[in-house]
């Protein structure tokens, strides 16, 4: 057995050595396992706060929003402009391409 260092606790640990196995050639012997498992590790992505607050993701793979111009200022309005403000519509194919890219996990 090989007395090894440990990053994590900087205290020394048991460690099981094999001579007989060469490292390869991209792992140097100072390399560190943590550094290894850091480096191909996948990282996680971010979804964009503005987009997931005012779109919602459908199972069809559309995204869907509320229309502007009902919250405020419309006493002088007529009925129609008013109700169709009030239904929901949905992004182009252009726009939901680039909100699959803001919310990656919709």
């Amino acid at each position: 057995m090989a007395l090894a260092w440990s990053p994590l606790k900087s205290t020394v640990f048991a460690a099981v050595s094999h001579p007989a196995t060469p490292l390869p050639a991209t792992v140097s012997p100072t390399t560190s396992v943590l550094c290894n498992a850091v480096r191909h590790m996948s990282y996680k992505l971010k979804t964009n706060s503005a987009a997931k607050k005012r779109f919602v993701a459908l199972p069809s793979g559309k995204f869907k929003h509320w229309r502007s111009g009902r919250r405020h200022l419309n006493t002088g309005m007529d009925r129609g402009s008013l109700n169709k403000a009030g239904i929901a519509s949905y992004a182009t194919a252009r726009q939901s391409k680039h909100l699959r890219r803001l919310m990656p996990y919709a």
